[in-house]
C-alpha cells in the first residue's frame, strides 16, 4: 500500500463510513470457502438484507454444510441440510450448537460492507490509499480485504478473508445489488 497522509485517509474514511452505515438493504451472491482444523469445503453464498431482517443461505455441493439462517429483531431460525428448523435468540450460539462452529453474524453484517462493528472496539484498522479498510482485527477475528467492487455508487468488498483460531472463511462476492 502506498503511504497516504493521515488527514486525507481519515477524511476519506469518515465520508465512506457514514455512507456505508446508511446502507441497510442489499443482496449479494458469491462463493465462500470454509476451513476448519482438518476440514474444508466451499459453497455458494446468497445474502439478502432488508433493514434489520436477513436471509443468509449457504448451499454446498451434495448439501454437505448447507444451511439457511433467517434473522430479525425477534430472533433467528436455522434450517439445516436435513431440513430441521431450529430457533434461538442468538445466531452465533445457534450455529455453534448445531453446526459445531461459529459464524460471526453480528460482526459479518458490518464487515461484509467494509466496516468495523460499532459495538466492539477494533484492535487494529489499516486503510488503503482510498480510505477503505484493508485489514481489521476485531472481536477475535482478523479480516483482510483483497478487493473492492463498485455497486450502485458504493465501493463494497469483492474479496475478503476472515479468520480466527478455529475457522477461516474466504468470501468472493460475484454480485452486489443495493436497494433503498
Amino acid at each position: 500500500m502506498a503511504p497516504v497522509p493521515d488527514a486525507t485517509r481519515a477524511q476519506d474514511w469518515e465520508v465512506r463510513r457514514a455512507r456505508l452505515y446508511e446502507l441497510q438493504n442489499w443482496r449479494l451472491t458469491g462463493r465462500v470457502a470454509f476451513q476448519l482444523e482438518r476440514e474444508a469445503w466451499s459453497a455458494t453464498l446468497h445474502w439478502q438484507q432488508r433493514n434489520g431482517e436477513y436471509v443468509l443461505r449457504v448451499i454446498a455441493p451434495l448439501g454437505r454444510g448447507s444451511f439457511e439462517l433467517t434473522g430479525s429483531d425477534s430472533g433467528v431460525m436455522l434450517r439445516t441440510a436435513d431440513n430441521r428448523l431450529l430457533h434461538a435468540d442468538d445466531a452465533q450460539a445457534l450455529l455453534r450448537q448445531n453446526l459445531g462452529w461459529e459464524l460471526p453474524v453480528s460482526g459479518l453484517f458490518y464487515w461484509i460492507r467494509g466496516l468495523p462493528e460499532p459495538t466492539q472496539s477494533a484492535d487494529t484498522i489499516r486503510f488503503d490509499e482510498r480510505g477503505r479498510i484493508h485489514d481489521l482485527r476485531q472481536d477475535g477475528w482478523e479480516i483482510s480485504y483483497q478487493r473492492y467492487e463498485s455497486a450502485s455508487g458504493y465501493e463494497l468488498p469483492g474479496k475478503m478473508t476472515l479468520q480466527n483460531d478455529r475457522l477461516r472463511l474466504r468470501l468472493t462476492i460475484r454480485d452486489w445489488t443495493v436497494s433503498s
